[in-house]
This record gives C-alpha cells, structure tokens and sequence, in this order.
C-alpha cells in the first residue's frame, strides 16, 4: 500500500476510535507506542499494531449486531474444524463462557440452541449433496454416531435424513 493512501487509512481509523471514545493514551498503550508516536502512525505502525486498531474498531462495531447474529457462523466455523467448544467462541468475542451465556440469555437465546440451529441448517445443504454419505453428514455437524444425527434430523424435519435426501433428490426421466 502507498504510503499516502496507508496513512489515509490509518488517520481515519484512528479519527473513528476518537470519535468511539477511546483516547489517545489508550490507543498508545494497546498499540504499543506512545502518545508523540501515534501522532504520526503512518511511519510507526507495524501490521500487528494496524491489526490491533482494526480489532478496536471491530470491537466497537460489533455490539451494533445482535450477539446471537455473531455467534452462529463462529459455530459453522468450529463445526467444520471438528467441533463446538463455548469457551473457544467466548474467547473469539472476548469474553467469559458465562457472559456469553447471560448475554444471550438477555435475547432469549440459549447457546445449546443456537448450535442446534446451525447444525439443522447445515444439515440440510449438506444433505442436498448426494456424494457425502449420511456418515459423513453426521461427522462434520460433530455427531458421535450416525443414529444420533439421524434422531437429531428426525426430531428437526419429521423425517429420517434418508428421507430426506430421496424427497430432495431430483426425479430421474426414464
């Protein structure tokens, strides 16, 4: 990037944190430089420390969005790596397994909940897909056992994932 146009950037980044109320000290002490070094942040900035205010910026954003809205594709994602851990997407949005819970409590939402949620919905892409068996399917939503994905889908759709998938499977002309 130019070097006009980064400190461009930076300037407006660093207007924005202002005007979110942050002050010029704590943006010195998070970025790791000092107040006279932040004045001219186009020449002192490091990629970790631009990533740092842009991490304030999305922290001050984020609230703006309901914190159920920012969970779910942290779940999708920890489901396609292997498997949901709580504390895991608590630590992605800075805070406690236990304010992640009160704070989705106050939107009448339960975290078991909206894992549920994704994995249905996830489990109905995944289905529409004929090569992936139902083994697979059950895997990558982070079931233990085909059985439990399939009563998990039954209980969700009223219909067994085979089902399923021969209700979605496109008619073959003979």
């Amino acid at each position: 990037m130019r070097s006009d146009a980064l400190e461009g950037l930076v300037t407006a980044m660093l207007r924005y944190l202002d005007s979110a109320g942050f002050s010029a000290r704590e943006l010195a002490r998070y970025t790791g430089l000092s107040v006279d070094q932040l004045a001219e942040p186009a020449t002192r900035l490091s990629p970790s420390q631009l990533q740092r205010l842009w991490q304030l910026i999305q922290v001050r954003m984020l609230p703006a969005i309901s914190l159920s809205v920012q969970v779910r594709p942290l779940i999708a994602r920890q489901l396609a790596k292997g498997g949901v851990r709580v504390e895991k997407i608590a630590a992605e949005l800075n805070m406690s397994r236990h304010t992640l819970y009160r704070r989705l409590k106050a939107e009448n939402v339960t975290f078991a909940g909206l894992l549920e949620e994704v994995r249905r919905e996830q489990a109905l892409t995944y289905l529409r897909d004929c090569n992936r068996s139902l083994a697979e399917v059950a895997e990558l939503l982070g079931f233990s056992e085909l059985s439990a994905f399939s009563r998990a889908f039954k209980r969700w759709m009223g219909k067994s994932p085979a089902e399923f998938r021969s209700s979605v499977r496109p008619a073959v002309a003979l």
